[in-house]
């Protein structure tokens, strides 16, 4: 980690979105975990592998974001923290992998008419990585409080 770094961050395998504002994992990043989406979708009819790309990437982090959101009503504050604090990004950018595999095998569960199946829209590794202490906080980013 380097303390020069701004925040938020953007580099090869994760950039931050202003107009969302939230983190995006890069199609980089799946490929440094094995997986490569484009050439999955490339054995399909699919006119624009970008298109299915970026789709499912910011899926994922809407995903992570309406999780984490779920926990507080100070959703603005948890995005502050998130864009700002370092190793939060790192929790955020794991938890953003677990949840790319775990979309990319079961598809959308949110999607699904049935409640339990939309239960189990999080991969269950995401939510462990959420759940992690942030050094800098003294708590995970779903803690609410007592």
């Amino acid at each position: 980690m380097n303390n020069n770094q701004t925040y938020p961050h953007s580099d090869d395998f994760m950039t931050f979105d202003s107009s969302v504002r939230q983190y995006i994992l890069t199609e980089k990043a799946l490929v440094s975990r094995g997986i490569d989406l484009r050439s999955r979708i490339a054995a399909t009819n699919t006119v624009t592998p970008e298109g299915v790309i970026d789709n499912v990437l910011h899926l994922v982090s809407d995903m992570i974001y309406g999780y984490i959101h779920a926990f507080s009503a100070d959703t603005k504050r948890q995005d502050y923290l998130i864009a700002c604090v370092p190793s939060l990004r790192l929790i955020l950018y794991n938890a953003m992998l677990y949840q790319a595999v775990y979309v990319w095998t079961n598809g959308n569960l949110l999607l699904s008419t049935n409640q339990e199946d939309r239960e189990k829209a999080i991969d269950e590794t995401a939510k462990q990585w959420l759940g992690r202490n942030v050094p800098e906080l003294g708590c995970s980013i779903l803690y609410v409080g007592v």
